[in-house]
């Protein structure tokens, strides 16, 4: 899992190996619809069907569930998880959490 040293933090010098926060590159979360080949079917829970139906009701009428799903998916590509060792859903949830830094409004 990647994290920022302290070091690099101060300024000094980043250790050889370790790693460091950045921001997605504009190549990262990129798939179109029209490069989209195939259909897939997921079981959400009551909260993230809200969420999406949500997500969908308040964007444009461009977006919908397959925009959100590829962005994700898009996202899950670029997060360097050492999937041999994930073996449980479980381990892939804190994976992700471990690995992603959200932005939060100010309340």
């Amino acid at each position: 899992m990647t994290r920022v040293t302290y070091q690099s933090v101060l300024g000094g010098p980043v250790p050889s190996g370790s790693g460091v926060y950045v921001r997605l590159g504009t190549d990262a979360i990129d798939t179109r619809r029209r490069d989209a080949r195939r259909d897939v079917t997921v079981l959400l829970s009551k909260p993230q069907s809200r969420w999406m139906k949500d997500a969908i009701d308040v964007s444009s009428t461009a977006i919908d569930e397959g925009v959100i799903i590829r962005a994700l998916v898009d996202l899950g590509m670029s997060l360097d998880l050492d999937w041999p060792l994930l073996t449980t859903g479980q381990a892939v949830r804190a994976a992700i959490r471990e690995s992603v830094m959200v932005r939060r409004a100010n309340p």
